[in-house]
């Protein structure tokens, strides 16, 4: 299985590269004052909504499914694999956006670092729930039709969301809720939370996965 693992990573060697070049102009940018770094945050969950998707569409262009179902590993453990390798690049973001933060903070571009630590767990998972929701998708109808599906089905949740607000006075209510200076208890509760519930999201989401690819015929 972690020979999988290790192949998926190969896969992506060139768009890592590639993410890593766009979130150090990224944080150039943020260092010169133009955006705040909490747009590194979102740009992690950008970058890591489309990771996956490229390993489904090369493993398809190469026919990967074929070769894959011949080797001794089983098909539960080739999703894990998949859903171990998902984990591992949202838990590198996650430290690469951190990092980035304290360079920031050291620079003094950054007035407030737990507020960047509960806006990096929240991305963070927003990560993860983005991947629970597609990979399941991605394993039922592949990378081409799945993409299309992914956008009106996260087109549905915003209009859903948006339904929900308006009675309640739309942004400006959400927007009362949010934590204006986070204390030290809550930096660390939230990523806490964050890392729990994004674990669960996973889980639930590779027994579906699971389903999918077992039933499915290669």
């Amino acid at each position: 299985m972690t020979g999988l693992i290790i192949k998926d990573f190969l896969i992506l060697r060139k768009t890592l590269r590639t993410y890593l070049f766009i979130m150090i102009v990224y944080t150039a940018i943020a260092f010169s004052g133009v955006w705040t770094a909490d747009i590194v945050g979102v740009l992690m969950v950008v970058v890591l909504m489309m990771l996956p998707t490229n390993i489904f569409a090369y493993d398809k262009q190469c026919q990967w499914d074929t070769y894959g179902l011949a080797l001794p590993v089983g098909r539960t453990k080739t999703v894990a694999a998949r859903y171990l390798c998902v984990l591992l690049l949202c838990v590198l973001s996650v430290a690469l956006t951190a990092l980035l933060g304290a360079a920031l903070y050291a620079a003094g571009r950054m007035e407030e670092p737990t507020e960047f630590m509960v806006t990096c767990s929240v991305m963070g998972l927003m990560s993860i729930l983005v991947n629970a929701i597609m990979l399941p998708f991605l394993y039922k109808f592949g990378p081409e039709r799945a993409r299309m599906m992914f956008f009106g089905i996260m087109g549905g949740i915003f209009l859903l969301f948006a339904v929900i607000l308006l009675p309640l006075g739309g942004l400006d209510w959400l927007k009362s809720l949010e934590i204006v200076e986070p204390t030290f208890a809550q930096a660390i509760i939230v990523p806490a939370a964050a890392a729990l519930a994004g674990l669960v999201l996973l889980a639930l989401s590779f027994l579906l996965s699971r389903h999918f690819y077992g039933n499915q015929d290669v």
